[in-house]
């Protein structure tokens, strides 16, 4: 079995503390149903819990015909509903019979939008049905450990910004999907993103079904330090409530530490992303924005928008850089020598230099034809020439080359210190 508490496998079903957290783990199993319980008629029997929440306890079951293993998510709104323990059954007071309707209502309509879904980044529903007072979804058994259990392997606790894009694309992909269902998750974070052994992100525990359960109640329908204000006060959530917790996750997997929660920049800290290099600084202050209306509303288009940035940022380096072919470092594009090897730097052609080229092409034939009919004009442009050569030739239009520096500030010292013993 699973401790509830700290989450340590393949525990001996004897075991009565937990070897990892010391918790009394009979104490944590009072609430869930007993080993070999039967559901849907027989189809499913029940193993063993594999953790609880506020709202629902999931369980590893295994279907008796096809002997499949499955995960079995059971609608238990603990602050709503009490456990008959001869029957297990469900039993709701009078007075809150109406909020947990509606609760089993959403966490099936979810159940059926997810199950009509095919992505890889989604985990997939099999079956739902109705029994003991509450409802249940049937849905494939993740093997594998939660993002949060990879990230706390990582040196201080980060990613590398390439599987940092590669973990968000599969999310932003899985989202995109479910938004145009009309479904938001509502609850994103390290815990509740599933890898598997093969590497596949699968995004589980949507949290819509849970808003509207939580108000004057202890447990949160949400998870405070990832939520922006809507999800918290339970109304006009949307997509873009989730890519504000995206924002968050982001930037706990770049610097190893969460932001501040929403509430607390709400209370009077102005807090806001800086110091990123793109395209995470545009990420962060786009998603990050306290308010939802300032936020992108699309995920996709919002995850989309940092290849603009990335190709702002390159176009920016071409028309301002040139690389040295010898040694590949970038120099400003003014320059004539790599600063790093002295190489001479090939001339950058540029949309500006090809039209200038092309005028001086023609000056060229004009000169000519000049040549021809006008000789002291032809005179005059050698004088110019001249001058010009020698305007070239003044050691304060020249770009010294690297190893030539020590000579001309010694050169320079040296006229220096004759101007000082100069008595005219």
């Amino acid at each position: 079995m699973r401790c509830l508490n700290c989450h340590k496998k393949n525990i001996p079903t004897s075991t009565e503390i937990c070897p990892q957290c010391g918790v009394h783990l009979p104490s944590l199993m009072r609430d869930v149903l007993p080993f070999n319980t039967l559901l849907q008629n027989g189809n499913y029997r029940i193993d063993y819990p594999l953790g609880r929440g506020g709202f629902g306890i999931t369980y590893q079951a295994i279907h008796s015909s096809l002997k499949k293993i499955v995960a079995i998510k059971e609608f238990y709104p603990q602050e709503h509903a009490l456990r008959n323990s001869s029957n297990g059954e469900l039993i709701v007071p009078t007075t809150k019979q109406e909020i947990y309707q509606r609760g089993i209502d959403r966490f099936l309509c979810e159940g059926q939008t997810l199950a009509k879904l095919n992505h890889p980044n989604v985990v997939r529903v099999e079956n739902f049905f109705q029994e003991r007072g509450t409802a249940y979804l049937v849905m494939e058994l993740i093997t594998g450990d939660t993002l949060r259990e990879e990230l706390e392997k990582q040196p201080n606790r980060r990613f590398y910004p390439a599987q940092i894009e590669k973990i968000m694309s599969a999310l932003v992909g899985a989202l995109t999907e479910v938004h145009l269902q009309g479904i938001y998750h509502l609850d994103l974070k390290p815990e509740n993103v599933l890898v598997t052994p093969e590497g596949r992100l699968v995004l589980v525990d949507f949290g819509a079904s849970r808003q509207g359960l939580g108000s004057g109640t202890i447990s949160q329908a949400f998870t405070l330090n990832y939520a922006p204000l809507e999800v918290i006060s339970g109304r006009d959530f949307g997509a873009a409530s989730d890519i504000f917790e995206l924002g968050m996750m982001i930037h706990e997997m770049l610097t190893g530490r969460l932001p501040p929660s929403a509430l607390d920049r709400l209370s009077g800290n102005e807090w806001n992303p800086q110091g990123f290099v793109e395209p995470w600084q545009y990420l962060l202050a786009s998603a990050l924005n306290l308010y939802k209306d300032a936020r992108s509303q699309d995920v996709k288009l919002w995850w989309e928008g940092r290849i603009v940035k990335q190709q702002e940022l390159i176009t920016h380096q071409i028309n301002t850089t040139q690389n040295c072919l010898a040694c590949g470092t970038a120099n400003l594009i003014t320059n004539k020598f790599c600063q790093n090897c002295g190489t001479t730097l090939q001339p950058v052609i540029t949309p500006s230099k090809i039209s200038k080229s092309s005028l001086d092409v023609n000056s060229d034939i004009n000169s000519i034809k000049l040549e021809k009919t006008n000789e002291n004009d032809n005179n005059s442009e050698n004088k110019q020439v001249n001058s010009l050569d020698k305007s070239s030739n003044n050691p304060e239009n020249i770009e010294v080359h690297p190893d030539d520096w020590a000579k001309v500030q010694k050169k320079s010292f040296w006229k220096f210190f004759d101007s000082l013993l100069d008595d005219k």
